[in-house]
């Protein structure tokens, strides 16, 4: 059951969500993709190996050469919000845990999502898929989501997300938005697979990467810090002083930095989401800027 402080917050991000879209209409979404629609794009020139019945034989007959004619992916789309279950996203020191936060933005997806018409569905992982909803449209729906992924409680000792991106591959047959909420510490190199390139490809990837602030920095002091992971039990021993916190900084910083080409690379949309702070208005602030004007 979902304690009372975290319900009471995502009674308040169900209506501040409302009114934050309502407010927020002033055109629909839009796909970057390019796919099969009515909304029109661009022309481009015919090249081989493009739907020759896309040729606009108007444009064709003026420029004295084949044209096709491009459109945006349809509009009437789906969302799939897949999120990391496993053990590493229970870390949290201020603020919101990283599983509070996860929640908090899963429920921001899923009700913007239900406020702009679209239908929402769910998926969770750890080192394999633990659950799937197909996309539907309801608030009752939404609120199911919402207690699963908070009672999602895996035990197990590392983290793939290889195994959840086939079972998207092979299960969605519609041009849909997809959300993965994690902080992408995995055992397997999925940002470099060819699976999940395959799935960009596809539909249209969004990273929601949530970060606690103990992960970018070490406490201050001197003396020593034992630490455990949340995920392999292993304990370890930190020596803290100016010089390992800098050289510590430096490399958060420098994952960060990775994690972000990497995103483009793939390509995929991201966002990143302090645990201190509330993750409504980075959520809010995405689809807000995939409205056309």
């Amino acid at each position: 059951m979902i304690p009372e402080h975290v319900m009471h917050e995502l009674r308040y991000i169900e209506v501040y969500t409302a009114k934050k879209i309502r407010n927020q209409r002033v055109g629909v979404y839009q796909s970057p993709l390019r796919g099969a629609g009515f909304d029109f794009d661009e022309h481009q020139p015919y090249r081989p190996g493009d739907d020759v019945r896309r040729i606009d034989w108007n444009v064709t007959a003026r420029m004295g050469a084949p044209y096709v004619r491009l459109t945006h992916a349809e509009r009437e789309l789906n969302v799939m919000i897949v999120i990391d279950a496993s053990r590493s996203m229970l870390q949290g020191s201020a603020g919101y845990s990283k599983k509070e936060a996860m929640t908090f933005i899963t429920a921001s997806i899923l009700f913007s999502a239900l406020s702009d018409q679209i239908n929402a569905g769910f998926c969770a992982f750890s080192d394999r898929l633990l659950v799937h909803t197909p996309p539907r449209r309801t608030r009752a729906s939404a609120w199911s989501i919402l207690e699963e992924c908070w009672t999602l409680a895996p035990r197990a000792k590392r983290t793939l997300m290889i195994p959840v991106v086939q079972h998207l591959l092979t299960t969605l047959k519609r041009m849909t938005i997809i959300f993965f909420v994690s902080d992408f510490v995995t055992d397997d190199n999925v940002l470099e697979s060819g699976e999940l390139a395959q799935l960009a490809v596809r539909h249209d990837l969004i990273a929601v990467v949530p970060e606690d602030a103990t992960e970018a920095r070490l406490p201050g002091g001197g003396g020593y810090l034992r630490v455990r992971d949340l995920e392999t039990g292993k304990r370890a021993t930190i020596g803290l002083g100016r010089a390992a916190r800098a050289k510590y900084a430096q490399a958060m910083g420098r994952r960060r930095e990775e994690l972000a080409r990497a995103f483009y690379r793939v390509p995929m949309d991201h966002v990143f989401v302090p645990t201190n702070e509330g993750p409504v208005l980075p959520v809010l602030s995405l689809f807000a800027a995939r409205k056309m004007a």
